[in-house]
């Protein structure tokens, strides 16, 4: 019988700075690669000459279990809803495919969306530095230096908390068949979990997308909720299928995790900007 397996922090440089902890793609498990290469198939029946490259992101760019996430990236610029009604699809697609895989999802960033040129943070240009594996296509990570620890890369977790919560709930009330509310639970879960470290992350000056690290990580920081957060992991990788339970835990979660978030955006984020610069 194994023990369970242990989170781990992101390698960093010299300066504290965030490197890519995804393997080298000739270290992805069989499974991850043709998870990878089949992601690759679909974007470029969708999107043909529009598309630059393919990269395997989550545990699976990383050879561990618990899941895996496919960034197409393209030339061209594409619509958001275009994009993100295919992106749903195909996501669902290789779920069908790989079940054993675990959690799948895709993302499709435009060439703007990573490089930018407003001094704006860019999210896609953070997730493709720290955690990706190229499967397609030209890789990009010569191009993407070392990630900074800092407030902007604190902030889309932060910002984007109350729409997860509120999409979670949306889905645990109105879901009917016990997988979907588990899928809310999960949602739930991940967003509490990304959130709360996020907000302890630059002052620790650590990196994990590890569930359990981000869960020690704020109940250090937070130990008088500690037993929620842990209730958050719980819910994160053991979701309950009791619609009731889901909505009462992000009730009880939203109505002091809410209050500190408005305190860290107040201090960091006055705007509530979606991207802040750097």
């Amino acid at each position: 019988m194994t023990g369970h397996l242990r989170g781990e922090l992101w390698p960093q440089d010299r300066w504290g700075r965030v490197l890519n902890a995804g393997v080298d793609s000739s270290q992805l498990s069989q499974a991850a690669w043709l998870l990878g290469e089949e992601a690759a198939d679909l974007a470029s029946e969708r999107f043909g000459q529009k598309l630059h490259s393919v990269y395997l992101s989550g545990p699976a760019a990383r050879g561990r279990a618990g899941g895996a996430a496919a960034f197409v990236l393209l030339r061209l610029g594409e619509t958001g809803l275009a994009s993100g009604a295919w992106a749903t699809a195909a996501a669902a697609e290789l779920r069908r495919r790989h079940p054993d895989i675990g959690p799948t999802s895709i993302s499709v960033f435009r060439w703007r969306d990573v490089f930018s040129t407003d001094g704006a943070f860019s999210p896609a240009r953070f997730r493709l530095g720290v955690n990706s594996v190229c499967v397609a296509g030209r890789d990009v990570g010569r191009l993407i230096a070392p990630q900074r620890l800092d407030d902007a890369a604190s902030n889309p977790a932060i910002i984007a908390f109350q729409s997860r919560m509120w999409g979670a709930a949306k889905k645990a009330g109105a879901a009917a068949r016990p997988a979907r509310v588990r899928a809310a639970a999960m949602d739930a879960g991940h967003a509490v979990l990304a959130a709360g470290f996020s907000m302890v992350m630059s002052a620790e000056q650590a990196y994990s997308e590890d569930l359990d690290l981000r869960r020690d990580f704020f109940a250090l920081a937070h130990p008088d909720h500690k037993g929620a957060i842990h209730q958050a992991y719980n819910m994160a990788v053991r979701p309950v299928d009791d619609p009731r339970a889901v909505l009462t835990f992000i009730e009880s979660i939203c109505k002091w995790m809410s209050p500190m978030i408005d305190d860290w955006l107040n201090a960091h984020n006055p705007q509530r900007a979606e991207t802040l610069r750097v």
